[in-house]
């Protein structure tokens, strides 16, 4: 049987993602402690099951421009759950700060919602760039994903896609 809690922070990549970050983390965070510290502490709350509790310390910190904090937030509010409202625009919002300051797990999350609409409105050539970034960071499904995706697009997209992307990754 399925947990309630699906989506990315429910899979074991993820978890194995979410543990390196907090092992590269150095930055402090104003409590004292160190971000990787506060980020443990939403991570404790989440497996707890209490999802707002996770949420409001992730919230810190990804305000704070922690890109794992981002994401987990995005994964978070994306699935919503017990005690959690699902926020899909929020998720897109977090997703995109986080893919914009180059987070592989991000751009292939933010490239899935726009290749089936969720959250924002169906962009094919949005999704192929960020699938295009993601599997650059040598991410295998965000590139078979994104070879999917192109197979269904107009020669046309799928060169507008790769322009995209080549903004997107020059964007500061």
């Amino acid at each position: 049987m399925r947990s309630k809690r699906q989506g990315t922070l429910s899979k074991p990549w993820f978890r194995i993602l979410l543990t390196g970050f907090m092992i590269m983390a150095a930055s402090t965070f104003g409590s004292g402690r160190s971000s990787s510290e506060d980020f443990a502490a939403g991570l404790e709350a989440y497996d707890a099951g209490d999802l707002q509790a996770a949420h409001d310390t992730w919230l810190v910190l990804a305000r704070d421009d922690d890109v794992q904090a981002q994401v987990a937030l995005a994964g978070l509010l994306a699935s919503g759950g017990p005690g959690l409202s699902q926020d899909l625009a929020a998720a897109v919002l977090w997703y995109q700060r986080a893919a914009a300051a180059g987070d592989p797990v991000a751009q292939m999350n933010l490239g899935e919602f726009y290749a089936r609409g969720r959250g924002v409105a169906r962009d094919r050539r949005r999704a192929l760039a960020w699938f295009s970034l993601a599997a650059e960071q040598g991410r295998q499904w965000a590139a078979d994903e994104g070879d999917k995706l192109a197979a269904l697009m107009a020669p046309a997209d799928v060169k507008a896609a790769r322009i995209l992307a080549e903004a997107l990754r020059a964007a500061p």
